[in-house]
């Protein structure tokens, strides 16, 4: 690996000779969703099934034994209040944990020093501040020395577990057939200590001389054209590494999209590799960084009340909003008698499903195909003029709620669109139809942002994927907060 420069994207094999075409093969068979395993399976998954992933779970009890019992020994009052006080804060030190491709004491050593010795000896005062400063020191000493040899056992340990048996190295996806990218699965191919085991590349075809590739590497080449859920499912891969190759970034956008919610872990080689610093989630390989992309949010645990929270708030809003509700509803009818108070529109939800996404009426009716098709409204003469203060306040929206009780939405997400539009704009707007990973909301992060009515789709899609990419329980209740300010402006559209 001593070139930090990679061929243009669509020149096929880096260094190969120019031969034959050969066609992409066929896709796998239609795989149905894995069913949810119980409790007791995802438990025995998680301690035992992957046990390359599992040290960090032995390393943590490992650590909290070794607390306390330094604790019980060299604090003289309220040892297991400080030992609790010391193992939380080092819970919440994800640094002093993560799972390393490359395994190295001396790389966390300094990180180990500081990290422990800071929160053993603040934990220790917080909760005995009659500690001598003699016995501070000694305690919080004895403490990082413990920490470092625990590791000092585990991380050999977990490389010679890798080395010797199959179970702790994962099986590996290794997308594109660059120079760099050939030259990565070689060494993980043998070096086994990395805990990565190649079992296909995965590129866009066609490719000139993949069958002299595959048969020197020993892997079969796969195309990219079909998507890499099929893949993943297929070869039971757990970890997929994006190099270089012949596909495009939008192609490669899209292939990490479709693959979100598979149980793989997934890590980019960064474009400039040469230049660029280990830090944060990065890893190495070798000398190749690697940067491990951060799991989607609906993987996390917080991402888990999102949906409580939204039946909890949105009953209460339905509640508290009733008398609201009713006031709307007699204006919009005394406002046109002869229309119903609702408006009812087909919408594209989470996954592309449909579903009938309620508005109080701001217009008279008009043909369900022109609803269904014309983009922008604004202007139009048949918005009635209490019609007009509900557009303008963002009123209109509010029967959204019952939407959102009822499962169709979430009070935050990418806004719905129709079906005409979704089509239209999924095959023009590459990430358009990646907005739908999540539930759709009432308000999105685009829509605070000034994204509302006639606006930039491109800019829409970026926002909303940002979102989507970076959500936190903050950026929803922040969400929320700034819509609440776009209404009490009345600078709706």
């Amino acid at each position: 690996m001593t070139s930090t420069v990679e061929p243009h994207p669509h020149a096929g094999l880096a260094g190969a000779v120019d031969g034959g075409v050969n066609e992409a093969p066929a896709p796998g068979p239609d795989l149905a969703p894995r069913p949810r395993r119980s409790l007791y399976r995802r438990t025995l998954r998680f301690l035992l099934v992957t046990p390359q992933y599992r040290f960090d779970v032995w390393h943590r009890v490992a650590d909290i034994v070794i607390i306390c019992l330094i604790a019980w020994l060299l604090v003289p009052t309220r040892p297991w209040l400080t030992a609790g006080a010391v193992v939380l804060a080092l819970a919440f030190t994800p640094s002093l944990y993560r799972r390393r491709l490359t395994i190295s004491v001396l790389d966390v050593m300094p990180r180990v020093l500081l990290t422990g010795a800071v929160i053993t000896l603040v934990g220790a005062i917080v909760t005995n501040p009659g500690m001598s400063i003699v016995s501070l020191l000694g305690f919080t000493a004895v403490v990082v020395v413990a920490l470092l040899a625990s590791r000092m056992v585990v991380a050999p340990l977990l490389k010679w577990s890798r080395r010797r048996y199959r179970a702790f190295r994962h099986r590996t996806l290794i997308v594109g057939t660059g120079e760099t990218t050939l030259q990565l699965a070689r060494t993980l191919a043998e070096r086994t200590d990395f805990g990565l085991s190649p079992v296909a590349l995965v590129d866009s075809w066609p490719l000139p001389n993949a069958d002299v590739v595959s048969q020197d590497l020993g892997l079969p080449i796969e195309s990219a054209d079909h998507g890499l859920v099929d893949l993943i499912r297929r070869y039971s891969a757990r970890t997929v590494i994006i190099g270089f190759g012949a596909a495009d970034d939008r192609q490669l956008l899209e292939l990490l999209y479709d693959c979100d919610r598979e149980d793989a872990e997934v890590f980019i080689v960064p474009r400039l590799f040469g230049y660029v610093n280990l830090e944060g989630d990065m890893d190495r390989i070798n000398a190749l960084p690697v940067t491990l992309v951060r799991r989607a949010a609906h993987r996390s645990i917080w991402w888990r009340l999102k949906r409580p929270m939204d039946i909890l708030l949105s009953g209460l809003a339905l509640m508290v909003l009733s008398p609201l509700f009713l006031a709307l509803a007699i204006a919009v009818k005394l406002d046109d008698r002869s229309a119903p108070v609702l408006f009812r529109q087909v919408r594209i939800g989470e996954g592309g499903r449909e579903f009938e996404l309620l508005k109080f009426r701001s217009m008279k009716p008009a043909d369900e195909s022109e609803s269904q098709t014309r983009w922008n409204i604004a202007g139009d003469p048949r918005i009635t003029r209490f019609g007009s203060f509900l557009r303008r306040s963002s009123l209109d929206e509010i029967p959204q709620i019952y939407n959102v009780f009822r499962g169709d939405m979430a009070l935050v997400g990418p806004r719905p669109e129709r079906p005409h539009f979704v089509e239209r704009f999924s095959g023009q707007y590459g990430g358009y139809s990646a907005r739908h990973r999540v539930p759709v909301g009432l308000t999105g992060w685009a829509a605070i942002n000034g994204l509302r009515g006639d606006t930039s789709i491109a800019d829409r899609v970026t926002f909303d994927n940002y979102y989507v990419n970076n959500w936190s329980p903050w950026m929803d209740i922040r969400s929320v907060l700034l819509t609440l300010w776009v209404v009490a402006k009345g600078s709706g559209r």
